[in-house]
Parts: structure tokens; C-alpha cells; sequence
């Protein structure tokens, strides 16, 4: 299992940045453009910096090694956040997008229908959920980013829990 790392406010930004300006191909455009500004895309790494911030507060990012070439954020509900941690990272997100962007995006992200996160939360199961996986730009296409999942599942095997895997692209998926 990768070892929990501690991230500096430049390594939050870098791989927000990684993540919000992904190449999604000629076929796909993921969720980028539910976010206000496309295809200006600083608020969602400002939105990103924020859930990995509250993350890195939390001893909740993993990396690839302490180069930090990539990092996997988790959700552990076993081992859950304190309540101010869910408050400050929804206030920083919030912050980030402005309060109603943030609130439209919610309601986008929910017209989807339930998701497994929710279905599992409803039903009081456990679950370890990849939150954000992301892998430096020079360092993509190296094997990296199979470490890094193999985590999240060593996390979870350790509960017998089921991991939630999401993804907004094909071939973050394939």
C-alpha cells in the first residue's frame, strides 16, 4: 500500500490543475463544462484545491511516492472526516464557484439519479469511495496510476469493504 503524504499549497494546485485540464479526446468532454466559466476552468481547479485541501488536513491523500508523481484522495466511511472537515471542505467548494454555481452544480450532479455513494449512505453500508486520482502530466503513461487504484483497494480489503469507482471519461475507465 502507498503511504499517506502530506501536500504544500503548490502541489494542491498542481494536481487540481492536472485533473481540471485533463485531455478528454475528440469523442468526450466529461463534466468540465458544468462548471461556471468553461472553458476557463479556474474555478474548478479552485474547486479541486478545495477538496484536497480538506483532504491533506484530514491524512486522507496517498502517493505514488514521496516525488508525489501522483496522488489518490479516499473515503473511508469507517474511518469518516469529523463533521467540521465535511463543513469546511463544502464551505471551501462553495467559495470556490461562488454559493449559487455551487448550488447549480449540485442539482446538475443529483439529475443524474441516485448514485451508488448514495444508494450506500441510504442503506448505512460502508464503502471506500476513490474521490480524486490524478498523476502528474510528465508522469502519464508510465504505470503510475495502477498503484494508486491498487490502494484503494488494499484500503478496503482491510474492512471487506466494496470500493466505489467513478469516473467521468472512457479511457480513465478502460
Amino acid at each position: 500500500m502507498l503511504n499517506k503524504v502530506k501536500l504544500t499549497d503548490a502541489e494542491m494546485k498542481e494536481f487540481a490543475e492536472v485533473f481540471a485540464y485533463y485531455d478528454y479526446g475528440d469523442d468526450e468532454i466529461g463534466m468540465v463544462p458544468y462548471y461556471p466559466g468553461y472553458p476557463d476552468r479556474t474555478s474548478l481547479v479552485n474547486y479541486l484545491v478545495a477538496m484536497i485541501r480538506t483532504a491533506n488536513e484530514y491524512n486522507a491523500v496517498y502517493a505514488t511516492s514521496e516525488n508525489k508523481e501522483g496522488i489518490i484522495i479516499l473515503t473511508d466511511t469507517t474511518h469518516p472526516y469529523p463533521g467540521t472537515a465535511m463543513f469546511k471542505m463544502v464551505w471551501r467548494m462553495a467559495r470556490a464557484l461562488g454559493f449559487k454555481n455551487f448550488s447549480e452544480i449540485i442539482k446538475k450532479f443529483q439529475a443524474g439519479g441516485a448514485s451508488l455513494e448514495k444508494t450506500y449512505r441510504d442503506s448505512k453500508k460502508q464503502f471506500v469511495q476513490i474521490e480524486l486520482l490524478t498523476v502528474k502530466k510528465e508522469y502519464q503513461g508510465k504505470g503510475l496510476m495502477r498503484p494508486l487504484v491498487e490502494t484503494a483497494f488494499e484500503v478496503a480489503e482491510q474492512g471487506a469493504l466494496p470500493v466505489i469507482v467513478s469516473t467521468d471519461a472512457k479511457l480513465k475507465k478502460d
